[in-house]
């Protein structure tokens, strides 16, 4: 099974960022604490970055779905937007490791 949580996505604006299914692996959002240990992180690697932490609902007639994910825009950094990626996917399974919630019902 692939446990991959971040991916590389085109951006019209900003030309790549990256995605992190943050509530995959931990069933909840990102603390600020732990979006900001991120932009830490991936400002070492590349001179400025952006943090997104987004909540999305999707509902309709026959269901609801909530996503938790961390966007980030960063500038260009020696060994592309894979490193990058890989500092976000080792994160997130920090973040999961020190605190995750068991979804309702289960």
């Amino acid at each position: 099974m692939d446990t991959t949580v971040a991916f590389v996505r085109a951006s019209s604006d900003t030309g790549n960022e990256i995605v992190v299914n943050f509530g995959l692996l931990s069933g909840r959002e990102a603390t600020i604490a732990e979006v900001d240990r991120l932009a830490r992180r991936l400002c070492a690697l590349t001179g400025e970055v952006r943090v997104h932490a987004v909540r999305t609902h999707d509902v309709s007639a026959g269901s609801e779905s909530v996503v938790h994910q961390v966007v980030v825009e960063a500038g260009a950094v020696s060994g592309g937007f894979e490193t990058l990626r890989a500092v976000c996917e080792t994160w997130a399974s920090e973040c999961a490791e020190e605190r995750s919630l068991d979804p309702l019902g289960g």
